[in-house]
């Protein structure tokens, strides 16, 4: 049975970059977890980089999410610094998107 290793959440409420999580010698699997609430839509991809969190990233994947819905996504790795990007998010302030990182 596996072991979790690392976790984080990211709750967005709008397209800014959240601040990478180094997962390096800590996870050699990734799932990630997309939530969107109710009225929310938007496009979400899961980036990459190794070296440093400075940037540029890579994207991993991309796919968009409809109101009130949940998406995994899984990768393997090894893999460093990683978080998620939203964009062609619906405005609203009550609009949230929360993202779930499990490794191990």
């Amino acid at each position: 049975m596996a072991i979790l290793e690392t976790s984080h959440k990211w709750v967005l409420t709008s397209t800014t970059a959240p601040k990478a999580v180094n997962i390096k010698g800590y996870a050699m699997s990734l799932t990630f977890g997309f939530e969107t609430s109710s009225g929310c839509t938007a496009t979400v991809c899961v980036q990459h980089r190794m070296g440093s969190s400075a940037g540029p990233y890579s994207a991993l994947s991309s796919q968009a999410l409809s109101t009130g819905a949940f998406q995994t996504q899984q990768f393997l790795g090894p893999l460093e610094w990683v978080k998620p990007r939203v964009s062609d998010m619906t405005a609203g302030s009550t609009h949230v998107i929360t993202v779930y990182l499990y490794g191990n």
